[in-house]
């Protein structure tokens, strides 16, 4: 089987063959190609648990690997490559083949991607006519048609109204678990260092990829589950406050401050910091709809007690007035 060239830089990077310089660009495209990304993670995940190099030098590792020891194959190969290299090829022919089963058992194909800006919204309807809302610095990957299940890939923060179709499982894709309906909407939230699934209406099912274990949820029910312990909560949200957003609204309601500006800085596309480690824990409690940044302010200021500097072009300093 013929590795590409993508594969082979995947290969590489795993194995240290990468100049500095490679890796760091290497990296880079990482961080920009999803579809490199998910290859890479397939070939370190396998890596991880397939025997490392130096097992060769094991005088017993043919025997335990039963290799057929009259295949000329193998003994043009034992000539022409190290033992190292040996074990690299065997090792991508196991990630290909995998690769493979995976990809086509599920006959997933993202043709399109939709990636949101710093403080952009923005709503789309997929091929079958539900309706996708991506919350700022957030993707969606779907396929220009669906065939037995309507599968799409998130990151960031998406809401899904689906439309109903009991003979299409809608399946969304995050890194850690998938969430299937068959018409609902719910938020799917992997923008914070936890996953966050709420569901306004409807009834989904929770697959958690590591356990194979699931979790349903019902209206007015949300699943916050670590990526750091794997502890899963499941508790009820308030809807406006989570989901406002979505109609271009920024609900606080007792948010202390650290969390407060997160949420500011996402919705509006801008970067505010708070001067004093005091307002940390500072509760803040505030609807913002329909005002620029200027207005946004103005209302902080108000209603927090603080002062706000500009810095720099869209970037604010918060400063306590009982500090002043």
């Amino acid at each position: 089987m013929k590795i590409n060239r993508r594969e082979k830089k995947c290969i590489r990077y795993l194995t240290n063959e990468m100049s500095q310089a490679d890796r760091a660009v290497f990296e880079i495209e990482l961080a920009l190609d999803h579809d490199l990304k998910n290859l890479y993670e397939n070939y370190s995940l396998i890596w991880k648990h397939y025997p490392i190099p130096e097992q060769i030098d094991d005088p017993h590792y043919e025997a335990k690997q039963n290799l057929t020891k009259d295949s000329s194959f193998i003994k043009d190969s034992k000539q022409k490559w190290s033992k190292k290299y040996v074990a690299i090829s065997a090792f991508a022919l196991v990630i290909l083949t995998i690769s493979f089963f995976v990809y086509h058992s599920q006959d997933i194909n993202y043709t399109n991607q939709i990636v949101t800006e710093k403080g952009e919204r923005r709503s789309l309807y997929l091929p079958d006519s539900t309706l996708v809302v991506l919350n700022s610095l957030s993707e969606i990957h779907y396929p220009n048609a669906f065939k037995k299940t309507r599968d799409v890939f998130v990151n960031g923060e998406v809401f899904f109204d689906v439309t109903h179709n009991e003979e299409k499982p809608f399946i969304v894709h995050t890194t850690n678990l998938d969430v299937q309906v068959l018409g609902t909407a719910f938020n799917v939230n992997t923008s914070t260092s936890n996953k966050i699934v709420s569901l306004e209406r409807g009834k989904v099912n929770v697959l958690f990829k590591d356990s194979n274990n699931q979790l349903t949820l019902s209206p007015n029910e949300q699943l916050i589950y670590n990526n750091a312990t794997n502890d899963i909560t499941k508790k009820n949200f308030n809807a406006i406050e989570v989901l406002g957003w979505k109609d271009e609204m920024l609900i606080l309601d007792k948010t202390p401050f650290i969390e407060a500006i997160k949420k500011l800085n996402q919705f509006y596309g801008v970067t505010f910091r708070l001067k004093d480690k005091t307002l940390e824990s500072k509760k803040i409690t505030g609807a913002f709809k329909g005002l620029d940044i200027k207005g946004v302010i103005s209302s902080l200021e108000f209603i927090a007690n603080i002062t706000i500097v500009p810095i720099h072009k869209n970037e604010y300093l918060i400063i306590g007035n009982d500090a002043n």
